[in-house]
C-alpha cells in the first residue's frame, strides 16, 4: 500500500487508557488469559445453549463463518484481558440472540408473514453524517429505527406499549456505555447508549457472515479475507428476520435504517430488500477518511494493544479504497445494476447548517409526510443536544501536500454530487 494511502494510519496514536483499565490489562499479562477467558467454538456455543436453555441455531449456513471468525480472533486479534472479556460477552450475546430469534419464529410462525413497512437506508462513507441523520429520523414516531437494546436482546419481541420503558434498555445501556468507560475517546467518536439507534450491521452480526459490527470484537484479517469471497445475502436475510420480529408487536409506518457498510454490496441489498430506498450522505471525503482513521483506531484500541493496521476497514480509512467504493457505486447506478432512482442525496454541510429543513426536503423526495409532531421533536433535539455538548472529536486531517494528490482520487465523486471541500 502506497504511503499516500497509509500515512494517517501509521501516524495514529491512542490516548492513554484509564488507570483501572491499564491495571486490569497489566494483571492479565501474568495470566493464561486464553484459558481463563476462552474464545473457542465449543465453549461459546455450549454456554449460549446453557444460558438460554435452547439449542436450535436455525440454518447451518453461519457455522463455517463462525469457525473462521473464532480462529481469526484467537490467532490474530491479540486481545488484552479486558478486551477478551468484552469480546466473549459480545459473542455470547449474539449467539443467545440467535437462539432466541429462532425459538420465537418456531413458536410464532406468523412472524414470517409480517410485511416490512416501507424502508429507507441511510448510506455513505463512515463519518459523513449518517448517524446524525439517523438520530434525527428516529425522533419521528412514525419511523422505526432499531435501538441498541432490542438488537442485543430481541426476545421477547419488543411491544409498542413498553417500547420506551422496557427494562432491557437499562441493561443494554450499561453494556453500550462500557466502551466509553474503557476508552473514553469513544464518547467523542460516536454516541453509544441503550436507547439510541444502531446500524443494520448490528442486526447482521448474529449471522457471523458480515464483519461490519464484528470489528468491535477485534481485528481479524483472515476472517475479512474469508468474507470477501462471499456475498452478503445471508447476513441481510438474518437482519430482515430481526426487523420482522421487531415490527411484529411494535408496528411502524416505515423503517429508517442506516448502514455505511452497505455501500460495498448494494446489489445484495436489493436482492433481500427489493423495495429499499437509499439516502446517500455526502461529505468531503478527506475529512471522512481522517476522522475514520481515529474512529477505527479507537475501536481496536478498546480491546487490543496492537498498532493500527492499514487493512483495518480499508474502504473508509484508505483514500484509494474509499474512492474505489464510490466509483463502484456510481458505476452501478449508471449501468442499471440497481435502480438509480432509489438513491437520494443529502449534503452533510446542509444537514449541519439547517438540519430540520434538510430532513423536510429529504422526506418530500421520498414521498413521506413530515408531520408537525416529527418537526417539533427534531427541533427540540437539535436545540437541547448541540454537538458542542459532546467531547470534541480531535484528529489529524493529514499532510497538506498529500491531500492535493488524494483530492484527485475523488474528482468524479465530488463533481457528480457537487460535494464541497472542507479542507
Amino acid at each position: 500500500m502506497s504511503d499516500i494511502n497509509s500515512y494517517r494510519v501509521k501516524q495514529w496514536q491512542p490516548q492513554p487508557r484509564p488507570d483501572w483499565v491499564s491495571r486490569v490489562n497489566e494483571e492479565g499479562t501474568y495470566l493464561d488469559i486464553k484459558s481463563i477467558v476462552p474464545l473457542d467454538e465449543d465453549s461459546l456455543i455450549n454456554h449460549a445453549k446453557a444460558n438460554t436453555g435452547l439449542s436450535d441455531f436455525g440454518t447451518e449456513d453461519w457455522r463455517e463463518a463462525f469457525q473462521v471468525f473464532i480462529k481469526s480472533l484467537n490467532d490474530e486479534a491479540d486481545l488484552n484481558l479486558m478486551g477478551r472479556i468484552m469480546t466473549r460477552s459480545d459473542i455470547l450475546m449474539y449467539l443467545e440472540a440467535r437462539l432466541h430469534l429462532e425459538d420465537a419464529y418456531k413458536r410464532n410462525p406468523e412472524i414470517n408473514d409480517v410485511e416490512l413497512a416501507p424502508h429507507t437506508l441511510v448510506v455513505g462513507s463512515g463519518r459523513s453524517g449518517t448517524s446524525a441523520m439517523q438520530n434525527l429520523l428516529a425522533l419521528d414516531p412514525d419511523n422505526g429505527s432499531p435501538r441498541h437494546w432490542e438488537t442485543l436482546f430481541p426476545c421477547p419481541a419488543p411491544e409498542a406499549a413498553t417500547y420506551f420503558s422496557d427494562p432491557r434498555i437499562a441493561k443494554a445501556d450499561k453494556i453500550a456505555t462500557q466502551w466509553e468507560r474503557v476508552t473514553p475517546e469513544m464518547a467523542s467518536v460516536h454516541e453509544f447508549r441503550g436507547d439510541i439507534s444502531t446500524e443494520l450491521i448490528h442486526l447482521q452480526a448474529g449471522s457471523f457472515m458480515n464483519g461490519g459490527w464484528l470489528i468491535f470484537c477485534g481485528f481479524t484479517p483472515t476472517f475479512d479475507t474469508y468474507l470477501a469471497k462471499r456475498d452478503n445475502v445471508a447476513s441481510l436475510v438474518y437482519a430482515k428476520r430481526m426487523l420482522k420480529l421487531m415490527q411484529w408487536k411494535n408496528p411502524h409506518k416505515r423503517w429508517m435504517l442506516k448502514s455505511p457498510d452497505a455501500m460495498r454490496y448494494l446489489p445484495d441489498l436489493f436482492k433481500v430488500f427489493p423495495d429499499m430506498q437509499l439516502v446517500w450522505m455526502h461529505r468531503d471525503p478527506l475529512k471522512t477518511v481522517s476522522s475514520a482513521v481515529n474512529m477505527v483506531g479507537n475501536i481496536l484500541w478498546l480491546r487490543s494493544d496492537q498498532a493500527l493496521s492499514d487493512a483495518a476497514i480499508a474502504q473508509i480509512t484508505n483514500p484509494a479504497g474509499l474512492a474505489g467504493m464510490f466509483n463502484n457505486v456510481i458505476d452501478q447506478m449508471e449501468n442499471g445494476v440497481f435502480p438509480a432512482e432509489r438513491m437520494r442525496s443529502v449534503q452533510y454541510m446542509d444537514l449541519i447548517s439547517d438540519p430540520i429543513n434538510t430532513v423536510a426536503q429529504m422526506y418530500r423526495e421520498l414521498g413521506y409526510e413530515f408531520s408537525s409532531t416529527a418537526r417539533v421533536a427534531m427541533e427540540k433535539y437539535v436545540r437541547e443536544n448541540p454537538r458542542e455538548a459532546r467531547p470534541p472529536h480531535k484528529y489529524s486531517v493529514g499532510d497538506e501536500a498529500k491531500r492535493a494528490e488524494e483530492r484527485k482520487l475523488f474528482e468524479r465523486y465530488m463533481t457528480k454530487f457537487s460535494v464541497k471541500t472542507e479542507l
